[in-house]
């Protein structure tokens, strides 16, 4: 058991596995951040299009852009939180570099060929995992759409919970109750007399259009 143990952890070690790794416990760090409430959930889309017709203009010409825009924009990889095309890159990157790391690369010990072919690997399964998790978030990104616009302002008056472990002009979450699942909104406070902490409760006092956040004062104690 030890052994074979070793052998994964050394597998997963190797070139170009190693890259594929190394994202894969950045996002799992990320995510566990988050959900203990130390870091905002990231909310924001990749690249803003209205639908999926209004991408064609955009793959068409990638220079009006920019070639990293254009490129997400070719795989479909927009409409859902960046950290989640994220983690399904990582992740489907991560298994097709360990099956070529366990069934060819194993061939090769070390030296040009090593590092060439391993190149050539890495750039293969990051294309196949781009292309892969277009496919996977196409019919998420369908269905995000039809579902009907929240105007945001409408929550400026309501009590929120604070979520993380502090709130500043930079950072900050909390929750409101919308009698369903409950919303996870971003919050900013300037008050460095206050400082509020989680679990605290606030009034959303202003929506941030440019920001897509909420200025919060701490609730009254009667």
């Amino acid at each position: 058991m030890q052994e074979a143990f070793l052998v994964f952890v050394t597998k997963i070690s190797l070139y170009p596995t190693i890259i594929f790794t190394g994202l894969v416990m950045f996002v799992t760090l990320y995510w566990v951040v988050s959900l203990l409430g130390m870091a905002d959930m990231d909310t924001v889309d990749l690249v803003d299009v209205s639908g999926e017709s209004g991408s064609d203009t955009d793959i068409a010409n990638l220079s009006s852009t920019g070639f990293f825009t254009g490129l997400m924009l070719k795989f479909g990889l927009y409409g859902v939180p960046l950290i989640i095309i994220l983690s399904l890159v990582s992740l489907i990157g991560w298994l097709l570099s360990y099956l070529y790391t366990s069934f060819l690369h194993q061939y090769l010990d070390s030296g040009a060929l090593y590092y060439l072919f391993g190149t050539g690997a890495l750039v293969f399964v990051l294309v196949v995992s781009m292309w892969l998790t277009g496919i996977i978030i196409s019919p998420i990104r369908k269905n995000i759409a039809k579902i009907p616009k929240r105007n945001s302002s409408s929550n400026v008056g309501r009590v929120a919970v604070v979520r993380t472990l502090s709130v500043t002009d930079k950072h900050g979450e909390a929750t409101l109750n919308d009698g369903g699942a409950g919303l996870i909104l971003k919050i900013r406070s300037d008050m460095n007399d206050h400082q509020l902490k989680q679990g605290d409760k606030v009034v959303l006092v202003e929506y941030l259009d440019s920001t897509n956040t909420y200025r919060v004062t701490p609730v009254e104690d009667k």
